[in-house]
């Protein structure tokens, strides 16, 4: 690892050191921990030669997800957004469960954190939150002390909590560690780990409470997202859905999450009783909202990977008639997104990207592929936005006017290969229309590259190494 760092700072690939003067030399490394790590556990893993993935390495080729996505999406009848049965069908493609809403809210930053706060703080039965990270800093201390003081004052509440299990290692250990010992073990903190595969980790977001509220999207617990107590300021947005359908369905989901951790790890953790789905499934009122949350998975020692957001997709962009637009904080394109998005335009659909530059980009070790791929859509002949300083986080996609999704998941190989990722699609147009007035803010004054040749993009030793042998990780 330490010759990785060495080759690094050789090669110039900029570790972006500048971006926070007062950070010290081991926070700035750890803020590069899931590329490393990927770079020497996960190159061997995923070509089976590491002792655990010898004989059924975790990346299967493009061509076989290609394929096994064909195969989902020819279950669906429905090729039109219009179609008055696409939801189900759309559900069905994606091995998920169609659930109803009552109302939803986009949550712009600090938003999301206030709605967090007076959700805990009312929550009568439970909690459970789904993260990539809680950080060591002013907002993951107020969100533990907010836990702490529900439960103080409910203690029969359910709270638990999955994280990753190789991010928090560098971030969150202190706040975590709180939560469980000053909550006296009633607290529950699942480390999600991959006891075969060592740098697959769980990227999902969602925070559930009380069977009926949740908040889904890009946001994870700290400073950068909240927007307290720092200057950097993110772009990032979550989406909060309220319903009695759609929340249980939601828990559910985190329920099956926690139980197959259980499963790998025997006697980690105690299991939950799964609810049948009889328990959430229910004939929609009048002016319910469909909503299906889809759940993504790289692989492990005891479940294999599933592509169901790859395949959500590319569904919607083979059925897409009119426009998509793409909000991403990192926009690289694997094979599969590529040739859809190409097929895409060439059928007539405005596409338009907004997405990271090299100098926005949180992660400059990638920043070189971002610009590639980003060029790439430009000559394929979509409209693309590039962020000039603060960084883009959000993650959200808009088809046709009337179908949204939302969630952890990046538009990158990493989110299909090594990460588990969770989004929620909704098909309402007020909906659409609120997402498409705030992407609409966002690119206004934002880089607009109407020529291709106009992206510069700066091959550095390491760069080229990183699009070629280590692109699946990127």
């Amino acid at each position: 690892m330490k010759v990785l760092i060495v080759l690094c700072l050789i090669f110039n690939v900029n570790l972006s050191f500048s971006q926070e003067v007062n950070e010290t030399f081991w926070e700035k490394m750890t803020r590069y921990h899931d590329i490393i790590f990927s770079l020497t556990m996960g190159s061997l893993d995923s070509r089976g030669l590491s002792l655990d993935s010898l004989f059924k390495p975790n990346v299967p080729s493009y061509s076989l997800v290609s394929k096994s996505i064909n195969k989902q999406i020819a279950k669906a009848g429905c090729k039109d957004t219009g179609c008055d049965t696409y939801p189900l069908d759309f559900s069905n493609s994606v091995n998920s469960h169609l659930s109803f809403a009552k109302s939803f809210r986009i949550l712009p930053n600090t938003e999301s954190f206030e709605l967090r706060e007076k959700l805990i703080r009312e929550a009568k039965k439970s909690i459970y939150v789904l993260v990539w990270a809680v950080y060591d800093d002013e907002t993951g201390f107020q969100f533990q002390n907010q836990l702490l003081d529900a439960l103080a004052i409910n203690p029969s509440l359910d709270i638990k909590i999955i994280t990753d299990g190789n991010i928090v290692n560098f971030r969150g250990r202190s706040v975590l560690k709180n939560l469980e010992t000053l909550s006296h073990g009633k607290i529950k903190v699942m480390r999600w780990k991959s006891l075969k595969y060592k740098a697959n980790g769980s990227h999902r977001k969602m925070f559930i409470v009380d069977q009926e509220h949740v908040i889904v999207g890009g946001m994870n617990i700290g400073n950068e997202y909240s927007h307290l107590a720092t200057l950097i300021k993110w772009r990032d947005l979550d989406l909060y859905i309220n319903g009695k359908s759609s929340g249980t369905s939601a828990e559910r989901q985190f329920i099956e999450i926690w139980n197959k951790q259980i499963e790998e790890f025997p006697g980690l953790k105690k299991k939950i009783d799964l609810m049948a789905l009889s328990d959430f499934q229910q004939e929609p009122e009048s002016g319910d909202i469909p909503v299906t949350f889809v759940d993504q998975h790289p692989g492990s020692a005891i479940k294999d990977y599933y592509h169901n957001i790859h395949t959500a997709v590319v569904k919607l962009f083979r059925d897409a008639k009119e426009t998509i637009d793409i909000e991403n904080a990192y926009f690289i394109m694997d094979p599969i997104i590529k040739e859809e998005l190409k097929k895409v335009i060439k059928r007539g659909v405005k596409v338009r990207i907004f997405t990271n530059s090299d100098k926005s980009i949180d992660e400059p070790i990638v920043s070189t592929p971002v610009m590639k791929s980003a060029r790439d859509a430009i000559e394929m002949g979509a409209k693309v936005y590039l962020k000039k300083k603060l960084t883009v986080h959000s993650k959200y996609m808009i088809v046709d006017g009337k179908i949204s999704m939302i969630g952890s998941f990046n538009f990158h190989p990493r989110s299909l290969h090594f990460d588990a990722e969770n989004v929620a699609v909704i098909f309402d147009k007020t909906l659409a229309r609120e997402l498409t007035e705030h992407f609409d803010n966002g690119i206004c004054e934002e880089y607009h590259f109407q020529n291709a040749k106009d992206i510069k993009v700066d091959w550095t030793f390491m760069g080229l190494i990183m699009n070629s042998f280590y692109f699946d990780f990127l």
